[in-house]
């Protein structure tokens, strides 16, 4: 009982310590996790586009070489669609698509019509006015400005100054670039970030957006942002935290107009049961091993597992074993079926892209350089129409274009079609080829085919290098292994409390077995289990109540054997007892016969000696009968009203004069009390009582004897108290067991005789002891009255 009940405390305990842990580590990481975002919505207030900012540098360096920007704004007249085309189509295709760009070439005393205002305003003055107000170099010496207009996009502006050797004054190219409404930049761009431009991960888990008037301007993430506003933002310049739609939304009004929120989804009550089952089973495991540790020190004790953990162990084994290989089939059976569907996609979209180049392109003999730039502007299209990458190779396996150049023009990765594929492709002569490629350290899916036109004529190779989805695949596999992760927490959490439960439920008839069996005693009466299951347990159980009930049996035998074998032996004390005194009672009728016949001088003397020796041995031997008679019969008992108060005082008396004795008497005002009894009874208790008291007090020790008499409703209670040495546990039992005597001498019968009569007037006796402190013995007898007196008289012959 001790051991269920530490455990079920510590088990308790180990509970509570979760709790405790999960509510700590909720409370503190929300707070962090809203320092956090506060800092993210903060930077986002001041985004700059890293991945364009790195881009610039190189574009501002060709911009200022390019011959055909030279040729063009040398001259007085030039086609600004043409110019404008050439400067998308050349510097600002691929990752700029996500932007909107204006161009604007200035001279001397050009002028500029603003169309929003309807405003004819200096070229010049109104840039350079822009760029000193709002404007923040990107680097020292750069011609691009970072524009902190706060119009909600991010916006830049570039001067690309131009000089003519043959033209009086120069011009600049004034480039404005402000961002569109777009989702999450895909795969490669991370690519062209240095590590410390880098997203950090922790910012891959928020979605954010930003408002302008109202207007939804951008967003990233997975949450759904309305178009106009209508979350709760009435706090100017204030951050709030708002719930909505299983997200809590940060919102940051950063002036009138512009409003940015980062939103974040609300953790569930299946993360809260998931970390408190994950807390649960690192607590359980401590204190298992605190528990190992310190119960079954190493090299000390031998490990010893019991029935009960065995089968809790067997459970829980068995169990883990099996959710752990379902899991990782589960884990693995989904790995495999995203790789299938990454190649179920990339194989439909290239065949999609395939058939809309056939459908252009399809007519064309070869794919001359001319055209290049036209098959860019629609690789571009179909790159976000199918929102993947796009790279078409010549046959000898040199990239001819691509809607991404950005990543070839950085050198990331060479011009070149992968030699594998280009084997597979040249030499095998494959229809499709999909393998696994890598840049740095980003690793995604490359499919291939061959481009071909009416004729069947191969012109090209195409290739879908498909990084930018996969990232989403790896993102997948780990969102499936964190909830099949998360699940299975739950799951072994569930199991151990069954596995403890069941095994509870299991081996609670076997502790019950174990706690009658430590229970089983010959001296008092043995319970039967009871349990109504016919099972293996059912017939164990069985057996142990009817070993019980054979117990009873040979326990009552014995008792009968134990009373027969105490008779027996007490008669043998008393014929020793009775034949001590017949042997010099013999001796003396011998002595005195031989003095008469030999007519000795002084028979009278010797007759007188030895009749009083005769008599005297006489008087033993009828102590002796008398002490067996008033235990096992008591002769001429009769029941009368006795003054109790008078026969105390009485015999009190007679033991008051012993020496180093102090007798206290307390009547509490019973002056006159009667009892139902016999006079001579009555005064034999209290003398065998007062006589264990004296003689249980040491001759070195000062006697001090309390009588107590108090008066309980129709029972007159008389308490006997004593400072002697008091009675011994182990003999407690048998104190009022007839021939049992904790003396030297004794017969062993005065607290048999005792509680013989007071039972026999319907009362009882009993006592109290400290050992070496002293003992109480108490009796209780009727009180006189009509109705103790119903009985009448009788003897010992009527029983």
């Amino acid at each position: 009982f001790k051991y269920r009940y530490a455990y079920s405390l510590h088990l308790f305990l180990v509970l509570l310590v979760s709790l405790f842990s999960i509510a700590f580590i909720t409370s503190s990481s929300s707070k962090k996790e809203k320092g956090v975002r506060q800092v993210i919505v903060m930077n986002l207030a001041n985004e700059r586009d890293q991945v364009a900012e790195f881009l610039f540098e190189e574009i501002e360096y060709k911009m200022g070489r390019d011959s055909f920007l030279i040729n063009n704004l040398s001259g007085m007249y030039y086609e600004d669609y043409e110019l404008y085309n050439y400067i998308e189509a050349t510097y600002f295709s691929g990752y700029f698509r996500n932007y909107e760009l204006q161009v604007a070439p200035c001279g001397h005393d050009f002028d500029l019509w603003l169309e929003d205002v309807g405003e004819l305003v200096d070229c010049y003055g109104f840039f350079y006015d822009m760029a000193d107000k709002q404007g923040l170099p990107i680097s020292r010496n750069s011609g691009f400005y970072f524009l902190d207009n706060l119009n909600g996009r991010i916006s830049y502006l570039g001067m690309i100054l131009f000089e003519f050797d043959d033209y009086p004054w120069e011009k600049t190219l004034f480039i404005s670039l402000d961002s569109k409404l777009l989702s999450d930049q895909l795969g490669y761009p991370e690519l062209l970030l240095e590590g410390k431009f880098s997203r950090p991960p922790s910012a891959t888990q928020y979605s954010n957006a930003k408002y302008n008037k109202g207007q939804l301007i951008t967003r990233t993430g997975t949450y759904s942002y309305p178009l106009r506003l209508h979350l709760d933002t009435e706090s100017d310049y204030q951050m709030g935290f708002v719930r909505e739609g299983g997200y809590e939304h940060l919102t940051y009004r950063v002036d009138d107009d512009n409003v940015i929120i980062v939103s974040k989804p609300l953790t569930t009550t299946i993360d809260l049961i998931t970390s408190f089952s994950y807390s649960f089973a690192f607590f359980y495991l401590l204190y298992g091993l605190a528990l190992l540790v310190c119960k079954y020190p190493p090299r000390l004790k031998k490990l010893r597992v019991n029935f009960k953990n065995k089968i809790k162990f067997s459970m829980i084994g068995v169990l883990l074993l099996s959710l752990i290989i379902i899991g990782a089939g589960t884990v693995y059976y989904n790995i495999m079926q995203f790789e299938n569907k990454q190649f179920e996609n990339i194989t439909e979209k290239i065949q999609s892209v395939l058939i809309e180049l056939e459908y252009r392109l399809g007519i064309e003999r070869e794919l001359s350089p001319d055209m290049r730039y036209y098959v860019t502007e629609l690789l571009i299209q179909f790159s976000n129409v199918f929102y993947t990458d796009i790279n078409l190779y010549d046959t000898e396996g040199d990239l001819y274009a691509s809607s991404r150049p950005e990543v070839f023009d950085l050198g990331l990765t060479g011009e070149k079609m992968n030699p594998v594929a280009y084997s597979e492709m040249v030499i095998n002569n494959n229809a499709r080829f999909v393998h696994s490629e890598s840049i740095s350290n980003l690793s995604y899916l490359s499919a291939y085919v061959p481009f071909t036109n009416t004729n069947n004529e191969i012109l090209a190779y195409l290739n879908l290098p498909y990084f930018t989805r996969h990232y989403i695949l790896t993102k997948e596999i780990y969102t499936l292994v964190v909830a099949v992760a998360n699940i299975y927490a739950v799951l072994i959490l569930i199991t151990i409390l069954i596995a403890v439960i069941v095994s509870n439920t299991i081996t609670k008839p076997l502790q019950l077995i174990q706690d009658k069996l430590r229970e089983l005693s010959l001296g008092r009466k043995n319970e039967q289990i009871d349990y109504e299951s016919d099972d293996e347990i059912g017939s164990l159980i069985r057996e142990y109540n009817r070993m019980v009930e054979e117990l009873e049996n040979s326990a009552g035998i014995l008792a009968r054997s134990e009373r027969e074998s105490a008779w027996r032996e007490m008669a043998k004390q008393i014929a020793h007892e009775i034949k001590n005194p017949l042997t010099p009672m013999k001796l003396s009728i011998q002595h005195l016969q031989r003095a008469w016949e030999d007519k000795t001088d002084n028979w009278e003397d010797i007759l007188k000696k030895t009749t009083g020796n005769l008599v005297e041995q006489i008087d033993h031997l009828s102590s002796i009968a008398t002490a067996f008679s008033h235990f096992a019969k008591l002769p001429g008992a009769v029941r009368e009203p006795v003054n109790i108060t008078d026969t105390i005082k009485n015999v009190s008396g007679l033991f008051s004069n012993s020496g180093n004795l102090n007798i206290d008497l307390r009547l509490n005002g019973n002056d006159d009390l009667h009892v139902i009894s016999d006079r001579m009874q009555l005064n034999r208790i209290l003398v065998n009582l007062l006589k264990n008291s004296t003689q249980a007090i040491p001759k070195d020790r000062s006697g001090e004897i309390t009588i107590e008499l108090k008066r309980e409703e129709d029972m007159a209670l008389v308490e006997i108290t004593d400072n002697g040495e008091g009675i011994h546990p182990s003999i407690k039992d048998k104190m009022f067991t007839p021939y049992f005597t904790s003396k030297s001498g004794g017969t062993g019968l005065g607290l048999a005789i005792v509680k013989n009569i007071a039972e026999q007037y319907g009362g009882s006796v009993g006592f109290s002891s400290e050992y070496n402190k002293g003992s109480c013995f108490w009796f209780r007898l009727p009180l006189a009255g009509p109705k103790n007196m119903e009985a009448g008289s009788y003897d010992d012959e009527s029983k």
